[in-house]
C-alpha cells in the first residue's frame, strides 16, 4: 500500500485544523508540511494543546520545496491569495485549492465577487471540485481542482436534480458561526449572532450555484443566514419547476455521501462527511427541498479529501467513512 504525502498550507485555520483531524485518520496519508507564515517553527501542540499528540512543527516551506516533498498540497488560504500558490504548484504536484480564486471559469464573474485575478489564463482549466454534480472522471483527471464553496455545495445539491428545469428557485441556508473563520469579528460574536441575513442576492457563491444549477442567477433568491450555533448549514429551497422530474433524489444514488432521507437535521450530519437531502412535493407543483451538511467537512475539508482519493485512484471514501457527532 502506498504512501500519500499531504501537505497543508494554512493548517491554523478552522479549514487547516479540520483538515488536519481527515488527514490524520487517513489509511493512506503520511503529513509532509504544515505552513503557516506567522507560526513558523512553532510546535503545531503549542498553538492548539488538543493536538498534543502530534510531534508537527510548523514551517513555512518555499512552493518548489512543497512541491517536491508532497504528492498532494492542500491550500486552505483565503481568497486572493491562493492565486499565486495555484499558478506556482500548477503542474508540479497535486494541489487541492479550498478558497474560491478558480471556482468559477469565467474572469468577469470572478471580479464581480472576489476583484481582481492575477492569473487569469488559468480559469477554467482547473475542475470544479463537486464529484456530485460534475462527474469524477475529471476531478480523477486533474493535478488541480477548485473545491466548492459551502453555501453553493449545499445549495446545488438541492437545486442539482432540477438543472435546466428551474423557473424559479427561493433559498434560505443558514450557516453556523465557523464559517466566518477563526478571526474575531462582531458578525461571528456568538452572543450576538441569533438570527441574521446578510448579503440577500449578492453573496458570492450565488454564480457558482447557478452554474450548477444550469439557471441563470436572476431566477434564484438566495438569502444566507448567520445562525446562533457552531457547525453545519442547514438550507431550504422553494423551487418552481418547468417540467417534473418522478424521482429527484436517484441522480444521487452512486454518491456515497449524499443522503436523501424523509427529513434534515443538523445533528445528523455534523461532524461527517455526509450531505442529507429531502424532496417534498408542495403546494401549486412546487418542490420544497432541504438540505444539511457541515460547512468544515462536507463544505469544506471532507470534500477535499474525497476529490483527493479520487485523483489519487484510491476509493471515494477512503478516510471518511467516519462516524459523525452525536450533537453539533
Amino acid at each position: 500500500m502506498s504512501t500519500i504525502r499531504a501537505s497543508i498550507v494554512g493548517v491554523t485555520g478552522f479549514t487547516g485544523l479540520e483538515l488536519l483531524r481527515l488527514l490524520r485518520a487517513h489509511p493512506q496519508v503520511s503529513l509532509a508540511h504544515l505552513t503557516s507564515r506567522q507560526h513558523a517553527g512553532e510546535p503545531i501542540a503549542a498553538l492548539y494543546p488538543h493536538l498534543a499528540p502530534l510531534p508537527h512543527r510548523i514551517t513555512s516551506p518555499d512552493y518548489d520545496t512543497l512541491a517536491r516533498d508532497s504528492d498532494v498540497v492542500f491550500l486552505a488560504l483565503p481568497h486572493r491569495t491562493a492565486q499565486g500558490a495555484v499558478a506556482a504548484l500548477h503542474g508540479k504536484t497535486k494541489v487541492i485549492d479550498l478558497s474560491a480564486d478558480y471556482r468559477l471559469p469565467d474572469l468577469e464573474l470572478y471580479q464581480k465577487h472576489y476583484g481582481p485575478h492575477a492569473h487569469p489564463e488559468l480559469l477554467g482549466r482547473i475542475p470544479y471540485g463537486a464529484p456530485e454534480i460534475v462527474g469524477r472522471a475529471a476531478i480523477a483527471a486533474a493535478t488541480t481542482v477548485a473545491n466548492p464553496g459551502c453555501y453553493a455545495l449545499l445549495v446545488q445539491l438541492l437545486l442539482f436534480p432540477f438543472a435546466g428545469r428551474i423557473a424559479h428557485a427561493d433559498v434560505i441556508a443558514i450557516t453556523g458561526s465557523s464559517g466566518l473563520g477563526r478571526e474575531a469579528r462582531p458578525a461571528a460574536h456568538h452572543a450576538t449572532r441569533t438570527l441574521r441575513s446578510y448579503n440577500i442576492n449578492t453573496h458570492r457563491h450565488i454564480s457558482e450555484i447557478a452554474r450548477g444549477a444550469a439557471t441563470p442567477a436572476e431566477r434564484i433568491n438566495f438569502l444566507p443566514t448567520s445562525g446562533p450555533f457552531v457547525r453545519g448549514i442547514f438550507a431550504t429551497a422553494f423551487i418552481d419547476i418547468a417540467e417534473p422530474v418522478a424521482e429527484p433524489g436517484a441522480v444521487y444514488a452512486d454518491a456515497p455521501f449524499v443522503r436523501i432521507t424523509d427529513s434534515v437535521a443538523l445533528a445528523s450530519v455534523v461532524g461527517s462527511n455526509y450531505a442529507d437531502v429531502s424532496f417534498v412535493a408542495g403546494q401549486g407543483g412546487r418542490v420544497i427541498a432541504q438540505g444539511a451538511l457541515d460547512n468544515l467537512v462536507k463544505g469544506a475539508a471532507g470534500a477535499a479529501l474525497q476529490n483527493m482519493n479520487l485523483m489519487c485512484g484510491l476509493p471515494e471514501t477512503a478516510g471518511l467513512d467516519t462516524l459523525g457527532s452525536v450533537w453539533p
